[in-house]
């Protein structure tokens, strides 16, 4: 039974729950119980989708058993016999992106541990300030294939608010026409920007977002509408973020199709790779990289341009 593990930045979990959540060829699905698991473990018992919450340790026992004992306790009553696969998420915390060598190292190690039990690694993260640029050539001696957010050409996407709107080029087309927007907000981003702003201040990374926007010559905040709605009072949240900075709202269309084709590819590259497959495996990579911004220093293009060169 194929295991795909996913290592999951919580920024794009509306987008695995919704991926998950209609996903009948999953037969079992397990969440890393540690805190950053409750949030999806809820939205996923919202949509009605059956899974365990278990210690990494106790995850690797229980595949082992479960090997030996087909038709687990959450096993779903289908006649598909595609439907074997096991999913394993290990979402990791918000505040990994203030620091971006923090970032790259817990990802790094999460993907290292998982690789213990696992046939294929799906990378729910962008580039992230290409911190995850060369995830693939620093860790090219792994047993098992990291598969990656790409566009349908193979090309690594920058990071969630390219996700959000469809990938690279949609997300610079917005920049380019809305050089006024301070921030591109999705639910979980207008759900969870005081939380990370909280965070930086425990670590001492507190950053004064008005002063930031101070004379940059930005006066609105976009809200993307994705389509989903596992986060309550989004157009409220973004209304206050505005009203707080002094931004007007503007509208911006996105969707789930980098999330969905992502995530169907690398379930597609792991069935491929299995013993007796008559089709090439292949790891979803691209060699080009334009990188994306550290989450709360894209308050501005002032430092966007300090960090891409532009």
């Amino acid at each position: 039974m194929p295991v795909l593990s996913i290592v999951a930045c919580r920024m794009l979990e509306d987008e695995l729950v919704h991926q998950l959540s209609a996903d009948g060829e999953v037969r079992e699905l397990l969440l890393v119980d540690r805190r950053e698991s409750l949030s999806l473990s809820g939205k996923l018992r919202v949509k009605n989708r059956p899974h365990l919450l278990l210690g990494l340790d106790r995850i690797a026992e229980h595949l082992t058993e479960r090997q030996s004992r087909p038709g687990g306790i959450l096993s779903r009553r289908n006649d598909n016999k595609k439907a074997d696969l096991v999913v394993v998420v290990s979402p990791l915390r918000l505040g990994l992106h203030s620091d971006l060598e923090l970032l790259k190292n817990a990802v790094y190690d999460n993907i290292r541990r998982l690789s213990a039990f696992s046939d294929g690694i799906l990378i729910f993260y962008g580039k992230c300030g290409n911190a995850l640029a060369d995830l693939e050539h620093d860790l090219s001696d792994l047993s098992c294939p990291l598969y990656f957010l790409t566009n349908e050409r193979g090309e690594r996407i920058d990071d969630c608010i390219a996700v959000a709107l469809g990938g690279n080029e949609n997300y610079d087309r917005a920049l380019t026409e809305h050089q006024d927007v301070a921030l591109f907000m999705t639910p979980m981003w207008a759900s969870n920007w005081k939380a990370m702003g909280q965070e930086d201040a425990a670590s001492g990374k507190r950053r004064d977002l008005g002063a930031m926007l101070k004379g940059t010559g930005m006066k609105k905040v976009a809200r993307i509408d994705t389509g989903l709605c596992f986060e309550t009072g989004f157009e409220e949240k973004v209304d206050g973020f505005a009203r707080e900075f002094g931004l007007q709202r503007i509208e911006l269309q996105g969707g789930t199709a980098v999330a969905k084709g992502s995530y169907e590819r690398a379930k597609s590259c792991l069935v491929a790779a299995r013993p007796g497959s008559t089709q090439p495996s292949a790891r979803i990579s691209s060699p080009n990289s334009k990188g994306c911004l550290e989450p709360l220093l894209a308050l501005c293009r002032v430092t966007r341009k300090k960090f891409l060169g532009e």
